[in-house]
Parts: C-alpha cells; structure tokens; sequence
C-alpha cells in the first residue's frame, strides 16, 4: 500500500493470500497449544529451524541473515537456523499453500494476513515463551502496545520484536536556504501548509520542487490519524470491529483535508504529479521538501544527498496521535520445529535488540535498545522525540476475517477516487461505509 521498498505493511498479496486461504479449506481449533516456556528442558519438535521473511533489500535480508548466524553461534548445540526469503507477492501464497498441504513453515514474519491463520485456528498459542522472558515487564517493554495482538483477550499469538510508526520527514538543506525554522512537535498542519508555500519551487508554472507531499496520509492507516486526532475512527475498535465510521462529520472533514491539500489549496502535488516526482525520486531524491511517512523508511533516507530530518506528526485540530505496528513472528501450532521457532522469536526480541538498533534496520521493541547510543548513533535528531509518542500511540491495523477484501476492494479503490477528485469527502465516505459494512 505505500511505495517505500523496506515497508512491512505492503499489502500487495493481500487479496490473494485471503482467497487463497479460503479455498485450502484450513480448519482448526478454536484456541491453539501453548508451547512449554522457555525455561523448559523439554524440546518440542526437530532441533533445525527454517526460518521465512520476504526481501526487505539487500541491507536488511544481510541483516537478518547475520542474526540466524549469531543465533546459530549462541545456540550451538541445541538448534540451527537458516533463512529463506521470497518476494511478497509470492510470500503469503506459498504460506497457504504450505498449510492447505498440512506442513506449515516453520516460522514466518508477521503481517495482518496472519491474523486470518489465527481465525483458522492454525497459529500457535505463545505467551507462555513470553512470559519467561522480561518482555511482559512495562519497564522493560512497551507492554501496553502488544495488547491488539492477544487476539483471545489474554495470550499473544505472535511474538513482537519490532514497532514502526509515522512521523514528518522534512530535508533540513530545503528550510536552511529558505531560512525557515525547522518542524517540531508543537507545529500545527497550518504551519506545515505555510512552510509548504515558502518551500515550494517553480519554473514558469512548472512547479520543480513541492514543499509538501500527502505521503503515507494517502493510506488508509495515515488517513487515520486525521481522524483520531478529531476524536474519532474509521471503525469502532481495530479488533473484530462492529462498526464502521466512516460517515462521522470527522471522519469526512479529514478526507476533505487531504484531498484540498492537493486540489483546492494545490499545496501537494496531485497523484499524476506524485507519480512524476516519485519518478525522480521523491522526498529521497529531493523534489519534496516535507512528507509524512513511515519509519521504516530511514533506512534508505540515510543515502540522500540532502540533510534530513524528521519531527512528530503534525497537530491536526489541537491533537497528534501517531499510528504504530507491530513487527515479529509467527509460528504455526503444527510447526515442526516448535521450541526451536520459540527459541528463535524471543532471543530476537530479548538478546539480540542492541544489535537490532545497531543495524537501525528495524527499531526495537525493547525501550533500552530502542533509546540505546547504539540506536540515537546516526539517526536523525528528531528521532528520539518522534518515538516519544509511542505510549499515546494506536495500532494502525483492521483484524478481521475479511480485512483484506475491506481495505482492498473496498477503502483502496473508494480512496482511490478521494485523492484523483472523482469524488466528494462525503460521497466516498458512503460508499466505503456501505461496502465495508456488508463485509463485517
């Protein structure tokens, strides 16, 4: 759903990982084992794990395959790794696959379309692995924030190591030379627009440089958090939601919001304009001076020409609420390396985090790591401030069994409609009301 090549949240199996599910005709229980803690002697299943990841890139497949070394080396002995990546187009598919012939992987990263393996009864109970560790400790971890993936109310049925989120990315070289000051948390989306004036350049009436992009705000979860700082949501609660909202006055003033950004005030580029800069690179390539977007991100900012930063997201009507997402893994309750998946899913999450921030591939789940020298080194100054905000923040998912034909044959083509001008706030906010309604 966003362009970014490092984004976990990229749904483009999305559609086909939930009709392929279906027609596999996956069955289980309606609650899963809970595997032996971590303490335990016991070993449950073969010692050799194959674990499953889609490419990332070269930097972060490298990182992840010098972790399974490093797991490797500490756990000799007693269990081996290996690693294999498939794109994620195919990535969902062949998991379906895997668990229609009844031999799942052994264990895999997490995406919402796992949460269809949970309604299935197919994944694993796992907090008996958390809770013998110092992961459920509030000191320690944010713990408040796992509380969307204990699907049952009670256990965790994926184990987090990781936690993205939103902020304003802005190229501090575009605000040195125009002499502005720089964003911070107290700006408001007026500052922004008015710094986005000043920002942008034109040749003739070409415009060659845009002050703003809408960026992730042209996602359904970043269109959010327009509407949570209103008060409001597009559904009543993320997990197994009731009702949708999205005819609230809120909900369609924020709509309208983004879509005059790009038409009636023409502060952002229009999405043929969008696709034209992204041609040139976009914000990494220096044709937008402000864009709001993912963290996962970084990475690949960090070789920009430019002097970058980024700042909290920006007041909308009084309020910031930042979105977050939960990266870690799952591990399927006919896994045929069970203690080993476990073995494997908590060291990331534990012992290997300082690590994880060094490599500032992923952020930490861990607050000591997350706020570590090891993961502030390099990183824009703004960062610390950013993940400030996590404690108020909300889970940007929808889990639901039909989540998938919701956002994607539903909110992605209505909000398709919003950002090309084919429809009003309001028109769009019906429609997805109605279609998404008949899919609860």
């Amino acid at each position: 759903m966003f362009s970014a090549p490092l984004s976990r949240r990229t749904l483009l199996g999305g559609a086909l990982a939930g009709s392929a599910l279906a027609m596999a005709g996956c069955s289980g229980p309606a609650t899963s084992p809970t595997l032996p803690a971590a303490t335990s002697t016991e070993v449950v299943g073969k010692t050799d794990l194959t674990v499953y990841a889609w490419t990332n890139g070269a930097t972060i497949d490298a990182n992840f395959k010098k972790s399974v070394e490093a797991f490797n080396k500490e756990f000799s002995g007693k269990f081996t790794a290996k690693i294999n990546f498939l794109p994620y187009d195919q990535y969902w598919q062949k998991i379906q696959l895997q668990y229609a012939s009844n031999q799942p992987f052994d264990i895999y990263y997490w995406d919402v379309q796992a949460y269809a393996h949970y309604k299935k009864g197919l994944l694993a109970n796992v907090q008996a692995a958390v809770d013998a560790t110092d992961m459920d400790d509030p000191a320690k971890y944010p713990v408040d924030l796992y509380t969307p993936w204990k699907f049952d109310g009670t256990s965790l049925y994926a184990i987090p190591e990781n936690i993205q989120s939103l902020a304003l990315f802005y190229n501090k070289s575009h605000f040195d030379k125009a002499g502005l000051a720089y964003p911070d948390a107290t700006w408001t989306w007026d500052k922004v627009i008015e710094a986005a004036t000043a920002l942008t350049q034109k040749s003739g009436s070409k415009v060659t440089r845009w002050g703003l992009d809408i960026g992730d705000l042209g996602v359904w979860w970043g269109l959010q958090t327009l509407a949570w700082s209103a008060g409001t949501a597009f559904f009543d609660k993320p997990l197994e939601p009731t009702a949708f909202q999205m005819t609230d006055p809120r909900v369609i003033e924020s709509m309208r919001f983004v879509q005059d950004l790009m038409w009636a005030k023409h502060v952002a580029p229009r999405p043929d304009e969008r696709d034209a800069n992204n041609q040139s690179g976009g914000f990494a390539g220096g044709i937008v001076s402000m864009m709001p977007g993912g963290t996962w991100n970084i990475t690949s900012y960090q070789q920009m020409k430019d002097e970058w930063d980024m700042a909290p997201l920006p007041l909308y009507q009084g309020k910031s609420v930042m979105p977050y997402f939960l990266g870690g893994w799952v591990i399927p309750k006919q896994s045929a390396a069970l203690s080993a998946a476990q073995a494997f899913a908590t060291w990331r999450a534990t012992t290997f985090q300082d690590q994880m921030a060094a490599d500032h591939d992923w952020i930490p789940i861990q607050n000591a790591a997350r706020s570590s020298a090891k993961m502030l080194d390099g990183m824009p100054s703004g960062f610390d401030a950013a993940m400030k905000a996590l404690p108020s923040a909300q889970i940007g998912d929808l889990y639901h069994a039909n989540s998938q034909k919701m956002l994607n044959e539903v909110f992605g083509p209505d909000l398709d409609d919003l950002f090309h001008n084919k429809a009003t706030p309001d028109e769009v906010a019906n429609k997805i009301q109605e279609g998404a309604t008949a899919l609860l």
